[in-house]
């Protein structure tokens, strides 16, 4: 497959509601572009599926080559309704699958690893199997799983699993490795970018409607400043320029032509 983009669901917490939301990564830019709301009586992958199904909805089935998701979204519920939508799962594989996190242990605790990696200067192990048995409400035949260890200069170990529905003639381990690591895209410049340098968590109005648009317009700047920064910066031949003559360009650029008076 050629470059791959993906999205990436997450969760804020502002304050007393909550919000799923759902952006771009894995493509050298990360676009958060939509969100959805809940709160009590709700639950957070029941928000997931209703924010998967509008952005196809509104984008198409193929704005994405994947869905790359934490393990709050490995419910049958929400990978049956991304079959829906026609598109492919990389989700985490965390404790709340007990069936499937025994049987990957106890498979791959015996096993050497299947490929062993240099990524830049870390040295990745990743155990690869696409035959595991589906716990009981899951709809697929098989369940792929891959079990990265990830060995860090500083002699730190990072170990995560990860299931999915693509085959290994689909996505080698290699770069189902990378789709999983580009789940964090979202996260550190997702919301962590809109918290700390965006002011998403300063809301004056706690009125449903007003937090869901202050949310949105957020996401919706985020991604105006993003592209206007990346066409500036590599695109043309003029100069590399700061973050405040690029804000000083936007703002310039967003305001009315003056028309000359000639008389």
């Amino acid at each position: 497959m050629g470059p791959q983009r993906g999205t990436a669901p997450s969760t804020a917490v502002p304050c007393a509601d909550r919000l799923v939301t759902i952006g771009i990564v894995g493509a050298g830019l990360t676009l958060p572009f939509d969100g959805e709301p809940y709160g009590r009586g709700d639950s957070e992958y029941a928000a997931g599926q209703r924010l998967l199904a509008r952005a196809v909805t509104q984008l198409g089935p193929r704005f994405a080559d994947y869905l790359v998701v934490d393990g709050e979204y490995a419910t049958a519920p929400f990978l049956h309704a991304a079959d829906q939508a026609g598109t492919k799962v990389v989700a985490r594989l965390k404790d709340n699958l007990p069936e499937l996190s025994q049987a990957v242990e106890s498979r791959f605790a015996a096993q050497p690893p299947t490929r062993t990696y240099r990524d830049g200067k870390q040295r990745v192990e990743i155990w690869d199997a696409e035959d595991f048995a589906p716990w009981k409400t899951l709809h697929w035949d098989r369940v792929r799983v891959i079990r990265y260890r990830q060995h860090k200069p500083d002699n730190t170990v990072v170990q995560a699993e990860w299931l999915t529905n693509f085959s290994l003639r689909q996505v080698g381990s290699l770069s189902l490795y990378h789709i999983g690591k580009s789940r964090w895209g979202i996260e550190n410049q997702g919301f962590n970018d809109a918290k700390n340098r965006y002011g998403l968590e300063h809301i004056c109005h706690h009125e449903q409607n007003s937090m869901l648009l202050v949310w949105l317009i957020t996401f919706l700047a985020m991604m105006i400043e993003r592209l206007y920064r990346i066409r500036y910066l590599h695109r043309g031949t003029h100069r590399r320029r700061s973050a405040n003559q690029l804000c000083r360009l936007l703002w310039l650029s967003l305001s009315r032509p003056c028309t000359l008076n000639s008389s």
